[in-house]
């Protein structure tokens, strides 16, 4: 049996303990008891003492940043349309401060590139039969615009002082395919009445979006419009939500 090892102050207390034992022997198994019970308490009182450390916490783990919101992607140059215009005035003769082609033209396109999914060009006149060929061009990376201004009436006024001339024109545009020069969209749009316009002097009536000329009246300012509405035409026929105007 292993020997019980007790604190200094232990023995001492065992040594008295056993020397009263031995003069009273009839106390003997009483003070091994008592002997037992000090030495006990005596280990006891030293674990007690000791101070246990706490376990150490983990650290806290850092939580992770949230992702940064991605910005809406804009079409590269690869994945935009490209479109090339072209326009026709030779049957019509009008009196304009500016050939009635170049400012028609110069209106359509203008609209136009406020779309960021769309490449424009500008080829000046061009007839009918000059688009279907470039559109079968193989050099021909566009889809051709091509843009004619018509009357449909004997009453035709040049002029429009008398208020037909506006009224009896309208735009025929028609867009070629790249490549067959099938007809991908085509329609009329028709000039609206110069009486409703802008009234010179005046400042009252319709009024053109601020980055296209100003100051216009008559069949120009008509013209400007239907224009702008021709544009707009091809965006719904080549299924493009309407940009904003002027961006």
């Amino acid at each position: 049996m292993p020997k019980l090892k007790f604190s200094h102050r232990g023995e001492n207390i065992a040594a008295r303990v056993g020397g009263f034992a031995a003069r009273n022997g009839g106390f003997a198994a009483l003070a091994c008891c008592a002997l037992f019970i000090c030495a006990a308490f005596g280990m006891g009182y030293g674990q007690a003492g000791r101070r246990v450390s706490k376990p150490k916490a983990d650290p806290p783990v850092p939580k992770a940043a949230e992702p940064a919101a991605t910005p809406a992607a804009t079409p590269n140059e690869a994945e935009k349309v490209s479109l090339l215009v072209g326009s026709h005035t030779a049957s019509v003769r009008l009196q304009m401060s500016m050939g009635a082609g170049e400012m028609l033209q110069g209106a359509v396109v203008q609209r136009l590139r406020d779309s960021k999914s769309l490449q424009i060009g500008s080829d000046g006149n061009m007839t009918r039969g000059d688009a279907i060929k470039r559109a079968k061009n193989a050099e021909t990376k566009s889809q051709i615009v091509w843009l004619e201004l018509h009357h449909n009436s004997s009453m035709y006024d040049p002029a429009g002082t008398s208020g037909r001339g506006t009224e009896n024109l309208y735009i025929q545009y028609v867009v070629f395919e790249r490549g067959t020069a099938k007809v991908k969209a085509q329609g009329n749009v028709y000039l609206r009445p110069t009486s409703s316009s802008r009234i010179p002097g005046l400042g009252i009536g319709r009024r053109l979006p601020r980055c296209y000329p100003q100051g216009l009246y008559g069949v120009e300012f008509a013209l400007v419009e239907a224009g702008i509405e021709t544009a707009e035409r091809i965006f719904r026929e080549m299924s493009l939500p309407y940009p904003p105007l002027c961006s």
